[in-house]
């Protein structure tokens, strides 16, 4: 008897030896990588990676919570489903996932599908089977949770070590990321004043040049005025009066649209510096929701870019549903993603390309529009399509911040719509947004 509670004693001391020892490789492993990641968005995807690599899982996900929506966010996936999860999304009120994120208390499931709260609709998406999972929740230094992070399909059965592990790894990826995420933030918000100081300094030298054009329109009423009474007057004999009514007809005709230009031209440069400046401070415009035409907020956009495409040897096409029914929107705000859209993808665009915009009307089960902005550049790579739409978005082009595609996803969300991309390198990209016909809301709010 003795001797077997010894064995038994020994086999759970050597158990327990070994659970530290995965604890601390864990500890070692992730420490190691995490700092050395330039991003918060790649600590989180290294964190997942090191935590399917230590306990030895299938697959695993990292769902970030949108407290604008109140769900979670498939930030990163790890698994041969990956393409088809990323960025969906589901309520915190569902899912074990759900469950974790809303109790803080880490789960251990087995047998996943016989389990109340799981959401099969996410296998059923993907085609994975999910068997067995680990959950533990992501958690601020106050103890609030920010996400959760699962993994799926132990080569072997998972255990309650293995959830401790996984707790270890949560915690110090945790800490990591909430150290950066500050350090990022105050980061941002140093830039954030900087744009609001530029925005200022350039509303202030516009405003000389708007009082100007106002200024000088009804002076060169008055002046052509006068210049074509004279010239009616003068005997068509006298060669001075055949002067004044050629040069009058040079300047009468075009000086009422070169004017009205500038100044539309001025109001559209300090609205964007706003938008930039309202993006990096994250904040965002009060919206004003109207019927609209989106076919004219295209023509516009293509209108006001066409000069800067054709120096780059780009030809923008547009192919416009004449069908297309109005809708409820913010037309400067859509203006503004689909402007940064095709601003964004003339540099990527070699010379001979085009970029053209097309609409869709709704079909009878999607009562969505479709706007989509396709170039033939030269693709996105994966690193840089996965960050897309997300505060760690970046650009491909030298000196870029990605700050173009945060302000189309800022305004698609805002709008109740989603927007998607299709790229492959060296082939070219396809944005894809879909709107509603009318906004859920009843006034023109955030």
């Amino acid at each position: 008897m003795i001797d077997n509670d010894s064995a038994k004693d020994s086999l759970d001391l050597r158990g327990k030896l070994e659970h530290r020892e995965r604890q601390i490789d864990a500890i070692r492993a992730i420490t190691s990588a995490l700092f050395s990641q330039p991003s918060v968005d790649d600590m989180v995807r290294e964190t997942l990676r090191v935590a399917i690599e230590v306990l030895e899982g299938e697959a695993g996900s990292v769902q970030l919570h949108d407290a604008a929506t109140n769900r979670l966010v498939f930030r990163h996936v790890i698994d041969p489903s990956a393409p088809a999860l990323a960025g969906e999304s589901y309520p915190v009120a569902q899912g074990i996932g759900g469950q974790v994120f809303a109790t803080g208390i880490p789960q251990l499931t087995q047998r996943v599908p016989e389990h109340a709260a799981f959401n099969r609709a996410i296998d059923e998406k993907t085609g994975f089977h999910t068997e067995s999972m680990l959950t533990v929740a992501l958690k601020r230094f106050d103890g609030d949770p920010f996400g959760v992070m699962q993994i799926l399909n132990g080569r072997r059965a998972f255990d309650e070590r293995d959830l401790e592990v996984l707790e270890v790894l949560s915690a110090q990826a945790a800490t990591a990321i909430e150290s950066a995420h500050l350090v990022e933030q105050a980061r941002k918000a140093e830039i954030a004043n900087l744009i609001g100081d530029i925005s200022h300094d350039i509303k202030n030298m516009l405003t000389p040049i708007k009082s100007g054009v106002l200024t000088l329109e009804p002076l060169l009423d008055e002046l052509c005025a006068g210049l074509a009474t004279v010239s009616d007057q003068c005997p068509q004999s006298e060669p001075w009066g055949n002067k004044i009514y050629e040069l009058l007809s040079l300047v009468r005709d075009d000086y009422g649209w070169i004017l009205a230009a500038i100044l539309e031209t001025t109001d559209k440069l300090q609205d964007r510096t706003k938008v930039i400046a309202d993006v990096v401070k994250g904040e965002s415009a009060p919206l004003f929701f109207e019927e609209t035409n989106v076919n004219e907020i295209v023509e516009a956009v293509l209108r006001d870019l066409r000069l800067v495409a054709q120096t780059a040897h780009i030809t923008l096409r547009q192919e416009l549903d004449p069908e297309l029914p109005r809708a409820q929107l913010d037309r400067q705000q859509i203006y503004n993603a689909l402007y940064n859209l095709v601003n964004n993808a003339i540099p990527e665009t070699p010379a001979g390309g085009n970029i053209t915009i097309r609409t869709s009307a709704p079909e009878p089960a999607q009562p969505f529009l479709l706007i989509e902005v396709e170039d033939t550049g030269r693709g996105i790579p994966e690193p840089i399509r996965s960050r897309l739409f997300t505060d760690a978005a970046i650009s491909s082009k030298p000196g870029g911040t990605g700050l173009g595609t945060r302000i189309v996803a800022d305004v698609v969300r805002r709008h109740q719509g989603n927007v998607t991309v299709d790229s492959e390198e060296g082939k070219g990209s396809k944005f894809s947004i879909r709107l509603p016909l009318q906004q859920s809301v009843s006034d023109n709010t955030p």
